[in-house]
């Protein structure tokens, strides 16, 4: 297909228990003018097997292979480089969409006038479903200013996820250029991604309908107890603040928008090393309600 409204951007690693449910809802669709891109992260199940399948009976399926297992930000961004639609949509392997989240996404672009739309997801656990996070209303914003504006006033962290949001195709690939990231990193890069692409971009969309079902992950590296895995994310964590500085500096980005990725990072890390005993309890206490007093002042005062 040539130049389809949607690229839907899929990584796989070992999900076979969960990837039919997850291409069957890309498959079927209520849009049809979209095209699936399969990155294969070299696993070891069946996952691909089942892929492959699929992309015998739906010629809009295009497979691409890494040649190393790269983790799923780097192997989201190659599936990106592949894609030809106007928009991209991230769709995790082990997640599943709405059958009409990229009709009403692509309809809430007003024919190409937002650069990036943002919708609500569930949790899916046991195929119970509970909201992610806030809901987010209908609103648009006019300006990256606007927008800024609007985060900066919010309590608690910018919602980030890349897997939650529609985004012109032009916009990634810029976003690629400028942060020429080829490191592995497993935490916090949707932050810097995301951090990257709204100072990109100028027009923003919100819609409150529910398009997204994420599934609960016990196994996450977000959740885990290994004191290694969580030295790691505090490392990754630290890169991607310093990188966000660097950007910010380099680039002229929005500063608002910094402070905001920046504090809510912060704090998660020193919350991770917590969890691995670098710092006291204590310690922590006093991090954390430095950073509640700065996120009040910000959302009371915008200061």
């Amino acid at each position: 297909m040539l130049n389809p409204k949607i690229s839907i951007i899929i990584p796989v690693y070992n999900v076979e228990k969960y990837i039919s449910q997850c291409l069957d809802s890309a498959i079927n669709q209520s849009l049809k003018d979209i095209e699936i891109i399969i990155v294969d992260d070299c696993g070891s199940d069946k996952s691909m097997d089942i892929a492959q399948e699929y992309a015998k009976n739906d010629s809009r399926i295009k497979i691409i292979k890494n040649s190393q297992n790269m983790g799923l930000f780097l192997t989201r961004c190659e599936g990106i480089k592949s894609a030809t639609g106007e928009y991209i949509l991230n769709l995790d392997s082990d997640d599943f969409l709405d059958l009409k989240a990229c009709e009403i996404a692509y309809n809430a672009t007003k024919d190409g006038y937002y650069d990036i739309i943002k919708f609500n997801a569930y949790n899916y656990e046991n195929g119970n479903t509970t909201i992610f996070d806030k809901i987010l209303e209908n609103d648009s914003f006019e300006s990256l200013e606007e927008y800024a504006n609007y985060m900066y006033r919010q309590k608690g962290y910018p919602r980030w996820n890349l897997a939650f949001i529609l985004i012109k195709r032009d916009i990634y690939l810029k976003a690629f250029e400028i942060l020429d990231l080829k490191c592995r990193i497993t935490m916090a890069e949707d932050a810097l991604m995301s951090f990257v692409l709204w100072n990109l971009s100028n027009k923003f969309r919100h819609i409150s309908d529910i398009l997204y079902y994420y599934r609960n992950n016990p196994d996450s590296s977000t959740k885990t107890k290994n004191k290694e895995i969580i030295a790691r994310n505090s490392k990754d964590r630290i890169f991607v603040i310093n990188k966000i500085k660097e950007l910010s500096k380099k680039h002229k980005f929005n500063r608002k928008i910094a402070k905001v990725f920046i504090d809510n990072l912060k704090i998660h890390e020193y919350y991770d090393r917590l969890i691995y005993h670098q710092i006291s309890k204590r310690v922590f206490k006093i991090y954390d309600k430095y950073f509640r007093f700065r996120e009040k002042l910000r959302v009371k005062f915008g200061v």
